[in-house]
């Protein structure tokens, strides 16, 4: 969802005097006192987190967005989340908390509360500023520049197509081209460990720490795609929050939408490629295989359960031995007697969210499917669990179809299975009462809000014919995971799709393992 966090006319509100600036930093470095940047110092083994987030006007939902996938990527560090729109701040809520994250996500011009303000300046403990409205603080404290050692220039709304971090660029999407801009006036309490460049090659300060102050100069949680300049922060939280992971680079891969009705052929040319990577790997099976229109049979409905003794079910007993692990992906991966929305087959359409498309075929988020419910749910996906267990198959984990479902369906995975290889989405409400999703990538492993632990996708698949004619290839999924390696412990995941050329498996796995990642088998203990 490309989604921006402003109107238009938040661009023309940059005419402000460089001469107030001149003596705010002049009086600033006459009575601030020196302090120089440093390693935050460590913090509880559960830490205790305040996400402060704006949340009014037309665009006020992305703060409740962007707090909602913060929450979730702090809780890679096993962080107990309070969440409060700024407006809320009461005094003394700093000094509660082991860290405190504000995300500016709605400009405004109006000063900060007094209260939020005195606690700022004498707060002693983690906090992270990103996003719009430093200038409310940094404008309106002769002490900031003295005291932090840079100061904020501008908002430059002109194209920034990267990000530079670990000798590595990383990509800012061209519909969130802006910028804010501060410049280091003393290196030795200013450090920048990122750095964004702009359209003509001039580099900014991306990330900055200022003792236990940090400054990002953009919305870091906005994106969801591959080589983002969100890894940055990703791995920064770790240094925010003072809480260090070992260097490790994991891998996995899953095969993907394997049903009774997968051909035995491409199932045994998978079957020589998993034996020679010698490679633990998943296996995303669907348990029925549903065609009620019988679109692929002249007409004629197709119900098919996987069962023991069945062609497929044979070949997975062998990808089993080979270090295959089972993944129940959904029920029938389909919903019966609804287009949702492409042909009501298994593998093609959504299962547990309703999805329409309009005349240009864009996909539009309706709800949750007729009949919706944790009930529902549950009999559902018990009922495709009976049925892998009964061919022999016991799945571990789960994924759901297209990675959407209900908010009450999630919490019904994470009570019945312990992890999910997928991609998580969120909701909230908008200022008119209506429901907004959108996906979240996390580079490493986290609990959801839902509550089910996610062992994350994170570099795509393979796809020779691509969506819009441009392929997607091996090559492609490696320098994804190149970009990846910047996060101290992120996981490279990928899928396969059981019909392609397994050569295009191989290919991936041989370029990850060169990069230094290892694949390693998954379960509920995993982090």
């Amino acid at each position: 969802m490309k989604t921006s966090t402003h109107n238009k006319n938040d661009y023309t509100f940059w005419g402000r005097s460089r001469c107030l600036i001149g003596v705010m930093i002049i009086a600033a470095f006459l009575v601030a006192p020196v302090r120089g940047y440093s390693q935050t110092a460590p913090l509880p083994p559960v830490p205790n987190v305040l996400i402060l987030y704006d949340d009014t006007g037309t665009w006020g939902w992305l703060g409740g967005m962007y707090a909602l996938k913060l929450e979730n990527l702090l809780a890679h560090f096993e962080s107990k989340i309070t969440k409060k729109p700024l407006g809320q701040y009461l005094i003394g809520d700093l000094a509660k908390y082991d860290a405190t994250f504000y995300l500016g996500s709605t400009y405004t011009e109006e000063a900060l509360s007094p209260v939020f303000q005195a606690d700022l300046n004498s707060n002693t403990k983690p906090f992270v500023w990103a996003g719009f409205n430093l200038w409310r603080y940094a404008w309106n404290d002769p002490l900031f520049v003295g005291k932090y050692g840079f100061q904020f220039l501008n908002y430059a709304p002109e194209n920034h197509p990267k990000v530079v971090y670990k000798n590595t660029d990383l990509k800012k999407e061209v519909w969130d081209p802006g910028l804010n801009h501060v410049q280091i006036l003393d290196p030795n309490l200013a450090k920048v460990h990122a750095k964004a460049v702009d359209a003509i090659g001039v580099e900014w300060p991306y990330i900055v720490q200022s003792g236990n102050f940090w400054f990002v100069a953009d919305m870091p949680v906005v994106s969801t795609s591959f080589e983002n300049r969100s890894l940055v922060f990703a791995d920064l939280l770790h240094d925010m929050l003072g809480i260090n992971h070992p260097e490790t680079h994991r891998a996995y891969f899953r095969v993907e939408d394997v049903s009774r009705e997968s051909d035995g052929a491409s199932l045994k040319a998978i079957t020589t490629a998993v034996k020679a990577l010698k490679v633990p790997f998943l296996i995303s099976a669907i348990p029925i295989y549903r065609d009620w229109m019988g679109v692929y049979n002249n007409g004629v409905p197709v119900k098919l359960n996987l069962t023991a003794n069945s062609t497929v079910g044979k070949e997975l007993k062998v990808w089993v031995s080979a270090g295959g692990q089972i993944l129940q992906h959904g029920t029938t991966h389909q919903v019966d007697g609804l287009l949702n929305p492409y042909s009501g087959v298994s593998g093609e359409d959504y299962e547990f969210y309703r999805i329409t498309l309009d005349a240009t075929n864009k996909i539009s988020y309706v709800g949750p499917v007729p009949g919706d419910s944790a009930t529902w749910a549950k009999n559902r996906i018990l009922q495709g669990q009976n049925i892998l267990k009964n061919a022999g198959f016991t799945p571990i984990g789960w994924l759901t179809p297209h990675y959407i479902a209900s908010p009450v369906d999630y919490k019904v995975f994470a009570a019945l299975y312990p992890f999910a290889c997928d991609r998580a989405i969120f909701f909230v409400t908008n200022s008119s009462g209506g429901t907004q999703a959108d996906e979240f990538n996390s580079p490493f492993v986290y609990r959801d809000t839902y509550g089910i632990k996610r062992i994350p996708e994170t570099i795509g698949y393979p796809d020779p014919n691509g969506d819009d004619g441009v392929p997607v290839l091996p090559t492609d999924l490696i320098r994804r995971a190149q970009a990846l390696k910047v996060v101290r412990d992120g996981w490279a995941g990928f899928y396969f799709h059981w019909y392609l050329n397994p050569t295009y498996l191989t290919e991936t796995v041989n370029g990850l393992k060169a990069l230094g990642y290892q694949f390693v088998a998954v379960d509920g203990k995993t982090k």
